[in-house]
């Protein structure tokens, strides 16, 4: 069984969401009333510049919620599994960048995905993941030098199969433990894991690769984000196996009800709630 270092424990995250709708202290602070102790920065793709650390800051401590992590930078212009070299370089440098920020937010962890979505309603193939393998490994390496010298742990996301590749969340898992490096590690996405197979099946043969858990449901099908028990997922089974693993990192609720939302479920006992069914160090 793979040891977790001793000062991290199974406790609940929250999203800090920037240049959306959401206040994002207000956002924070509903979701810290359901448990969640720390924040991954998010800050919406499409406005890279929305906000800057210090005002990040400003806001993580009005709420009073401190990072643990940042979601790094994704979309068409980042494909880390891209066979065009320039791209990788690109990637790479973008991803220095987000290690920068993820140390002055005082959470020095960054999540990556490590392919760009696939065109139209198209679903990844045997022959695409084999072409794009070598380079994502190529590309995993390199981030691993850079955390290393950086003080930044670099986490590899498992994703759906309309991404060029990631879908296979133990096969990724191998890839990532293959290069060897204590800064390369992986976030586990349960949403993501039930559009492709069976979350626990997902989660066990992964589980020595994790670092940090995304939480959030769905019907199977649409990756909507929604609070556990509001899909199909099966939360109690997910329970027994995060006890059966032993398995402690934080848990983040990528989940974005709104904070009125929240509020109103938090009388309905949300927050015991997530408690059991996420099996939170202390129940």
């Amino acid at each position: 069984m793979h040891r977790y270092p001793d000062d991290v424990k199974r406790t609940l995250a929250t999203t800090a969401p920037f240049g959306f709708d959401a206040d994002p202290v207000r956002f924070m602070k509903a979701y810290a009333q359901a448990g969640a102790t720390t924040a991954q920065f998010y800050r919406n793709p499409e406005k890279p510049d929305c906000v800057t650390v210090v005002d990040a800051l400003a806001a993580s401590e009005a709420a009073g919620t401190p990072y643990d992590a940042i979601h790094g930078l994704f979309g068409d212009h980042l494909d880390p599994s891209s066979p065009d070299g320039a791209m990788r370089w690109h990637c790479l440098e973008t991803y220095e960048a987000e290690g920068k920020i993820a140390l002055d937010l005082g959470g020095p962890m960054v999540v990556v995905h490590p392919a760009s979505m696939l065109p139209g309603e198209k679903h990844t193939t045997d022959a695409i993941v084999a072409q794009r393998t070598p380079h994502l490994v190529d590309l995993m390496r390199r981030l691993a030098d850079v955390g290393e010298r950086l003080g930044v742990t670099y986490l590899i996301e498992n994703l759906p199969a309309f991404f060029h590749l990631g879908s296979d969340a133990a096969a990724l898992s191998r890839l990532v433990l293959d290069v060897g490096s204590s800064r390369l590690a992986m976030c586990f996405d349960t949403g993501h894991a039930h559009m492709t197979g069976d979350v626990c099946e997902s989660l066990r043969a992964a589980a020595p690769a994790i670092r940090y858990i995304h939480i959030n449901d769905n019907d199977g099908t649409d990756d909507d984000h929604k609070m556990p028990g509001d899909g199909t997922i099966d939360w109690d089974a997910f329970a027994r196996t995060v006890r059966e693993l032993d398995l402690h990192v934080p848990m983040m609720l990528e989940v974005f009800m709104s904070e009125a939302d929240v509020e109103m479920r938090i009388s309905q006992g949300l927050a015991a709630d997530l408690a059991r069914i996420l099996a939170l160090d202390g129940e």
